[in-house]
């Protein structure tokens, strides 16, 4: 059982990173000391969600999550993301995706 909870540990870990990599909390201009615009941190956010997207549907299948390995997965995600400052109803968006876009299902 601990083993099975370390690997759960550390699925959140590197999804958590995918996570911030990909929607970084204060999003950053490309260009020079500039505020990014509204389309810029759109399509930014888009293209980060489907790597994130991506990310969880391989984490799924390396690792052959079933049916509650994938929920804690989840709850640990949504409390870690919570914990780094992102905002509820975004984190509860987000994890709602994941779960339908990637843990639901088998195989491709």
């Amino acid at each position: 059982m601990a083993r099975a909870q370390g690997r759960v540990a550390d699925i959140c870990g590197r999804l958590l990173d995918a996570f911030t990599s990909a929607v970084p909390l204060h999003p950053e201009s490309t260009k020079v000391r500039k505020r990014p615009s509204e389309k810029e941190i759109a399509l930014a956010t888009e293209s980060g969600l489907k790597k994130f997207y991506e990310a969880a549907r391989a984490e799924r299948e390396q690792h052959r999550l079933g049916v509650i390995a994938r929920a804690r997965v989840a709850f640990i995600l949504q409390q870690r993301l919570l914990a780094a400052g992102y905002p509820a109803p975004l984190v509860k968006q987000v994890l709602f995706a994941m779960l339908l876009s990637a843990f639901v299902g088998g195989r491709r």
